[in-house]
């Protein structure tokens, strides 16, 4: 982190175009990855996707996609980056990790969700825990936490 944004408490990143640009408050709380097909139909793969201690300024031309029932996904309308997601209630808003400034910032994997819905040509190595859907709706469910990326 670099020193303006270690004193600030605040993470700085952009799209590709850098058009759009985020402000993470507070610390990177966790990193989920959603395994799910409307995730890897947006961004081609699995998503990576942190959250903040303290949440998240942003500023730009972001254009908002109804990608289901409960969430929507945020673009760059200049460079088509996908950056942003949230559920609708605004209980969850996360971020691309790849957006960050400083990859040095991203923690390691806290979950993995969606894992039933996984095609088979890649693979994970790390020993974080996997949910399925079924799994990770009930999660949310029960207690709200909403690490959710579908």
């Amino acid at each position: 982190m670099s020193t303006n944004e270690a004193s600030k408490g605040e993470i700085l990143g952009r799209c590709l175009c850098g058009e759009v640009t985020f402000t993470g408050k507070g610390q990177v709380a966790d990193m989920h990855i959603c395994h799910c097909r409307v995730c890897a139909r947006w961004g081609g793969g699995p998503a990576f996707g942190l959250s903040f201690t303290e949440g998240i300024d942003f500023k730009g031309p972001i254009r908002w996609y109804n990608s289901s029932e409960w969430a929507e996904r945020g673009f760059c309308t200049n460079c088509g980056s996908c950056i942003f997601y949230r559920l609708k209630d605004n209980s969850v808003f996360s971020v691309s990790a790849g957006a960050l400034d400083d990859q040095s910032l991203v923690p390691p994997i806290s979950s993995h969700i969606y894992v039933d819905c996984k095609p088979a040509y890649y693979e994970f190595a790390d020993s974080a825990p996997r949910l399925t859907e079924e799994e990770f709706l009930a999660s949310i469910a029960n207690n709200k936490d909403g690490t959710g990326t579908s």
